[in-house]
């Protein structure tokens, strides 16, 4: 092998090497940032939820307007009442 021919692979092995670098950081990028707004959305609820019976009624819901507007879109199963994952899924998308 001649000097020409190590250097290249030696470039490339160290481009695939960046490459695969960069890839896993953003992978972990947004992770941090869904703990957070996993966190955000978990607080917000547990404020809301004032009987602590771990579901939102529409009354507890209107504290939170951009989530009481939506209240019978997020109410998946139409029980009257949003689980953490119902509010969550609509806290995301208000902010």
């Amino acid at each position: 092998m001649n000097l020409r021919s190590t250097l290249i692979r030696t470039s490339v092995a160290a481009a695939c090497a960046a490459l695969a670098t960069a890839a896993l950081a953003q992978d972990k990028a947004p992770a941090a940032g869904d703990a957070k707004a996993r966190m955000a959305a978990e607080a917000a609820f547990s404020k809301a939820d004032a009987n602590g019976d771990g579901k939102l009624s529409k009354d507890e819901a209107a504290k939170l307007p951009a989530i009481a507007s939506k209240f019978e879109t997020l109410d998946k199963d139409k029980d009257g009442a949003l689980t953490l994952a119902e509010f969550a899924a609509g806290y995301t998308a208000a902010g």
